[in-house]
């Protein structure tokens, strides 16, 4: 860190190489999509370098990287709020978000869309713990706030997770009930006349 500090080039490609991985997989997570990713991790490691000389080490590296990492999100959806909030002024319906459903599987699209429908505390709060595996009280400084309340906004986030996890399993059931019906409503086929055909000679 201290090389880090003082501009050492060799020491900075050592830190990046060693948390570029954890923040890429935290953006991704917290619902920064490939578009803006990679610049969102340049965003990312440009606060940790101008961050460093207030880094007093009362925490882990990666607890400090991490909350600088949700920080940063943090604006980026908000600066993605008011794309979308011009969007709907200027056209008659905001502009649909762009998407790449070849490079992720159905399950993993329909978690993120469960995430993305969390609010964003929680959403935080949930990928630390859940997926990669933070401690609570390293969520705690990470999202500044008691250990209590992490309890009690993981608690909350998997409440949401388990309805939405619900209510699309209902509606999976019912577009397959009407698919059954629509298929089972068919009328039949008009059984052919032998003397139909058009080659027969009258």
């Amino acid at each position: 860190m201290a090389r880090c500090c003082l501009g050492d080039r060799g020491a900075w490609r050592v830190l990046y190489e060693r948390y570029a991985a954890l923040v890429y997989r935290f953006l991704s997570a917290l619902g920064i999509r490939d578009p803006e990713r990679e610049d969102a991790c340049q965003d990312v490691f440009m606060a940790v370098y101008r961050s460093l000389p207030s880094f007093r080490g009362e925490s882990q590296l990666s607890t400090w990287i991490y909350r600088i990492t949700a920080r940063t999100t943090g604006k980026l959806i908000q600066k993605r709020r008011l794309r979308s909030a011009l969007a709907t002024m200027m056209l008659s319906e905001p502009m649909p978000a762009p998407a790449d459903p070849s490079e992720e599987t159905a399950r993993s699209l329909m978690l993120d869309r469960m995430l993305d429908r969390l609010h964003p505390k929680k959403r935080m709060v949930l990928v630390l713990f859940e997926l990669e595996g933070v401690p609570v009280e390293e969520i705690a400084r990470i999202a500044e706030c008691p250990t209590n309340t992490v309890w009690s906004r993981l608690h909350h986030a998997r409440l949401d997770l388990t309805k939405m996890a619900e209510r699309e399993s209902k509606s999976r059931l019912g577009r397959s009930a009407v698919s059954a019906d629509d298929l089972g409503s068919q009328p039949p086929l008009p059984a052919r006349s032998e003397n139909s055909d058009t080659g027969v000679a009258r």
